[in-house]
C-alpha cells in the first residue's frame, strides 16, 4: 500500500467538524455560507490555515479562489490539481464541496509529511461560488479560472439585493478589474481530480462505496422576468387581467413536462421565484423565474431550452404579458478522462474497495476544468440521495475511504 494507510483520519475529521461550524444555523436550517459573505470568508480563512499548517504555499487570486501549492521536484513539470468548494446553498448541508476540499488538503499534507517523492507540483484549490445560491450562476470561481468571464460579466451578474459580483469582490478586498489575471495557464496543468459526495442514491442503493465518474451533466441556467399589470385582487375582473404569475405557472409546468418527455437523463427545475409586490390582495405586476435545465447530451438540452423559451413566448402573447430572458450560464456536458478513470478504478482494486462507474447528474468545478485539462471525479455515497438540505449526510468512514483513494491517485499522477 502507498499512502492510503497514512492518511490522518482524526485530523481530517477535526478539520471537517470545525469547518462545519462556520455558517451553521441550526439542525433544522442547516448551513448558510454564501460566496463573498462574512461566513464564507471566515471559512476560507480557516481552510487557508489548514493549508499553511500542511506546509503548502497559499494564495488568493483576484476572484477569491484559494490555492495551496506543494512544489514538485521538477519545476517545469505540469501541476496536478485537486479540490472543490466551501460555499453552500441557503439552508444547505455540511458535506457538499467540503469533502473534496479537505480531503485534497489532507492528501497533500500526508504526501509532504511522509516524504512521498513527486515530480509534479500538486495544488489544492478552493473555487469560489460553486453554488448558484447568491449570484444565480454556479461554478463561478472555476469559470473565472478557465477564462470564461469578461469584466462586464462581473457587473451583469447580481444577487437578489442588486449587488454585483464586481461590488462583492471589491468589498472583500479583491480587484474585479484584474479578472484577466485569474485565468490559469493550461500549458502548466496536467489534470484536475475532484472528490465529491454523489448527491444521488445510486451508490447507497447499490451498496458500493466509491463511484468513478465517467461523464458529467451540464446546466443551462436562465432567468425569466415576466411583466404584466398589477391590479386590485377584488376590483379587477378576470377578463381584464394581465397576470404574470398565471403565465409563470404555465411555464413552470411546461418545464416539468418537457423534462419528463424529451429524454430520461433530462431534468428541469424552477427553483427561484420572486413575485412583486407579493401581497395577497394584489395581482402581481412582475414575476421572476430562475430555471435550471440539465442533460448529459448538449443537443438534447438545447432542444429542451428552446422548447421552453418558445412556449414562454406563446404564453406571453396569449396572456398579454412580456418576458425578458437573461442567460446566466450555458455549459456543455463533459466526459472524464479515460486514463484517470482507469487509474481511479485500479486504485480501488489495489485498496480492496468495491467501485462502479457512474454519471454525475450534478455539475461541479471539474466540468469547467475539462475545458483546459484532463479531469477525473471520485464519488462517495449520499445517504438517501439527499443534498442541498440540512439532512445531507455521508458517513465519515465513507469520507475517509474517499480521501484514501484520492491521495493514492494524486500521488500516482504526480510521480
Amino acid at each position: 500500500m502507498g499512502i492510503a494507510d497514512k492518511i490522518n483520519k482524526e485530523r481530517l475529521r477535526e478539520h471537517f467538524e470545525d469547518l462545519a461550524k462556520i455558517g451553521y444555523i441550526s439542525e433544522k436550517e442547516g448551513n448558510i455560507r454564501l460566496p463573498l459573505t462574512p461566513a464564507e470568508r471566515a471559512a476560507a480563512e480557516l481552510v487557508k490555515g489548514y493549508m499553511e499548517s500542511a506546509g503548502l504555499e497559499t494564495r488568493y487570486d483576484q476572484f477569491g479562489n484559494l490555492f495551496g501549492l506543494l512544489p514538485g521536484s521538477d519545476p517545469e513539470a505540469k501541476k496536478v490539481m485537486s479540490g472543490s468548494h466551501i460555499d453552500t446553498v441557503i439552508n444547505g448541508g455540511r458535506f457538499d464541496g467540503t469533502v473534496g476540499t479537505l480531503s485534497a488538503i489532507e492528501a497533500l499534507q500526508t504526501i509532504k509529511e511522509n516524504g512521498i517523492p513527486h515530480k509534479h507540483t500538486i495544488e489544492a484549490c478552493v473555487f469560489l461560488s460553486e453554488e448558484s445560491a447568491r449570484f444565480g450562476g454556479g461554478t463561478l470561481g472555476s469559470q473565472a479560472y478557465i477564462g470564461r468571464f469578461k469584466r462586464s460579466d462581473l457587473d451583469r451578474l447580481k444577487d437578489k439585493d442588486g449587488v454585483t459580483i464586481a461590488q462583492a469582490l471589491a468589498e472583500n478586498g479583491f480587484d474585479p478589474d484584474k479578472i484577466e489575471s485569474v485565468k490559469g495557464d493550461p500549458s502548466k496543468i496536467k489534470c484536475f481530480v475532484e472528490l465529491h459526495i454523489e448527491q444521488s442514491i445510486i451508490l447507497e442503493e447499490s451498496g458500493i462505496p466509491i463511484g468513478v465518474v465517467d461523464q458529467i451533466a451540464a446546466p443551462t441556467n436562465l432567468r425569466l422576468t415576466i411583466k404584466g399589470r398589477a391590479g386590485h385582487a377584488g376590483a379587477t375582473p378576470m377578463w381584464l387581467r394581465r397576470d404574470p404569475f398565471a403565465a409563470a405557472a404555465e411555464i413552470v409546468l411546461e418545464v416539468e413536462r418537457i423534462a419528463q418527455t424529451i429524454g430520461k437523463e433530462t431534468v428541469g427545475t424552477v427553483g427561484e421565484v420572486y413575485v412583486k409586490p407579493n401581497a395577497i390582495n394584489v395581482i402581481p405586476g412582475e414575476v421572476v423565474l430562475g430555471l435550471d435545465i440539465r442533460d448529459v447530451t448538449y443537443d438534447r438540452k438545447q432542444a429542451a431550452v428552446k422548447h421552453v423559451l418558445d412556449f414562454a413566448q406563446e404564453v406571453a402573447a396569449r396572456r398579454h404579458v412580456t418576458i425578458d430572458v437573461d442567460m446566466i450560464v450555458d455549459l456543455a456536458p463533459e466526459k472524464t478522462n479515460k486514463d484517470i478513470v482507469s487509474l481511479i478504478s485500479a486504485t480501488c482494486d489495489k485498496l480492496g474497495i468495491n467501485h462502479m462507474n457512474i454519471t454525475s447528474g450534478a455539475y461541479h468545478d471539474a466540468l469547467n476544468m475539462a475545458a483546459i485539462t484532463d479531469i477525473g471525479m471520485i464519488f462517495v455515497p449520499s445517504i438517501k440521495g439527499i443534498s442541498h438540505a440540512p439532512e445531507e449526510f455521508t458517513p465519515f468512514d465513507d469520507i475517509f475511504r474517499g480521501a484514501q483513494v484520492l491521495a493514492e491517485v494524486l500521488a500516482e499522477l504526480a510521480k
